[in-house]
């Protein structure tokens, strides 16, 4: 079937997966709240909205993906690379509130684990297998 002929779903059109970015900060933290689906537009729009917040050094910017329903894996070399500039003015970046499946995906792309997402392999695939975040 062509493109032009599959069908859309609804929710595409009525701008459900579009991604919402709420920014606040209280002192040296900034935290970014994330509902929709995040592609690498979204994440230049994150890094645009939370660059002049950063004032000095050192402080802390938390990206809240617990309203998230979806990733482009293809933005996660962005978000790695975002992260390694925070880090050259002594900021860091946590994750906070990401499920199971975003985890997954940025763990596909994120082999050296730069955004602070440990996974161990499950004990058994019959228990629930997969992945899931490691004790720490």
């Amino acid at each position: 079937m062509r493109r032009e002929l599959t069908p859309r779903p609804t929710g595409t059109d009525s701008g459900v997966g579009r991604l919402e970015i709420e920014v606040s900060r209280v002192d040296s933290v900034v935290r970014v709240a994330l509902s929709g689906i995040l592609d690498e537009a979204g994440l230049e729009r994150v890094i645009g909205r939370v660059a002049p917040m950063l004032t000095g050094r050192g402080q802390r910017v938390i990206l809240d993906g617990s309203r998230l329903v979806h990733m482009d894996y293809r933005s996660t070399r962005s978000l790695i690379r975002w992260n390694r500039n925070l880090r050259r003015f002594s900021h860091t970046l946590h994750l906070g509130g990401w499920n199971d499946y975003l985890r997954a995906i940025l763990c596909m792309e994120d082999w050296e684990r730069e955004l602070g997402l440990p996974l161990v392999p499950a004990a058994s695939p019959a228990r629930g297998g997969g992945l899931r975040q490691a004790d720490s």
